[in-house]
């Protein structure tokens, strides 16, 4: 399930009820964070506390979301990333594109 919570035009997005973002759940997160990132908004925060497994299909959107984040002008801020789902972006070299916290 993804939970938006908004304050003083930063928004942020967390998932609730997996540890997990596959081809099985992603298509809810990636409309989420199209519609926000589309909004008139400073910035948005995908925050990936509870995810411990990120498939492919999870990558895609997070570069998806980052493209359009640039194209609309916003901040798109990956933070709380678990430690097998860093190593991930590492490998990819995803860490040098995205902003973490």
């Amino acid at each position: 399930m993804v939970e938006v919570k908004e304050n003083n035009g930063v928004v942020t997005v967390s998932l609730s009820e997996t540890d997990r973002i596959t081809v099985v759940n992603v298509s809810e997160l990636k409309s989420v964070l199209t519609a926000h990132l589309r909004r008139d908004i400073e910035k948005v925060i995908l925050d990936l506390g509870s995810i411990k497994f990120m498939d492919s299909t999870g990558i895609s959107v997070m570069i998806s979301s980052l493209k359009t984040a640039r194209e609309n002008s916003h901040e798109f801020v990956i933070k709380n990333i678990q430690p097998d789902v860093m190593k991930l972006f590492e490998m990819m070299k995803l860490n040098t594109i995205f902003t973490i916290e």
